[in-house]
């Protein structure tokens, strides 16, 4: 019941939610132990209640728990075990740690594009995390082949109008503008702001 409110709350509060997680990992931990699934549940929300409040330096330790936790009940390779990967790398890249954040997004992209192949929506995310990464890091062109392939990826599977394609083709102009490729930005950017404004957003 703690965690089904913490889950709850993630839509109107997120400081009830964070409380209610705390909670449900407290109870589940000192009454099923720490390998239990109704744990890994709770750490999972209170990790991403925590994240969505900015608090990055609390949110790490409990997102690098929860991989140890799925990587010993579902393997190194399991698509759960890539989402933790992946949760674990947004924390890091909000903190600056880009260069660690890329090895943990690398390792969830491999995950990924075996299980899940490559059009799927996490194989994107994590190829739009690799493209964003290399960018803070001034690798403009690397960026730009992380990107393309984060932005096909995207075309097929999502809705032509979904505001993450936006945000891919935002990153993917600044890649090209650094680059001095400014006609082609200036492409991608006015698809990025056609999207937006057909979104409302």
């Amino acid at each position: 019941m703690l965690h089904d409110q913490a889950t709850a709350h993630l839509r109107s509060s997120l400081q009830q939610a964070e409380l209610f997680a705390r909670e449900a990992l407290k109870e589940a931990e000192s009454s099923l132990g720490p390998d239990h699934r109704a744990t890994e549940q709770s750490l999972s929300t209170l990790a991403l209640a925590l994240r969505l409040q900015g608090k990055q330096d609390e949110a790490l330790p409990l997102a690098q728990r929860l991989v140890e936790v799925r990587t010993r009940h579902y393997g190194a390779d399991d698509p759960s075990t890539g989402i933790a990967l992946h949760n674990n790398a947004e924390i890091l890249i909000a903190q600056g740690q880009f260069a660690e954040a890329a090895k943990l997004e690398g390792r969830a992209l491999a995950v990924f594009q075996k299980k899940l192949g490559a059009n799927h929506f996490n194989t994107a995310a994590a190829l739009h995390n690799m493209g964003a990464i290399l960018l803070k890091q001034k690798k403009y062109k690397e960026a730009e082949s992380y990107l393309r392939r984060a932005l096909a990826a995207k075309e097929k599977s999502l809705k032509p109008g979904h505001l993450s394609l936006a945000h891919t083709l935002d990153n993917l102009s600044t890649a090209l503008d650094a680059q001095g490729r400014q006609f082609e930005a200036e492409k991608y950017k006015r698809r990025a702001d056609g999207i937006r404004k057909q979104a409302g957003a």
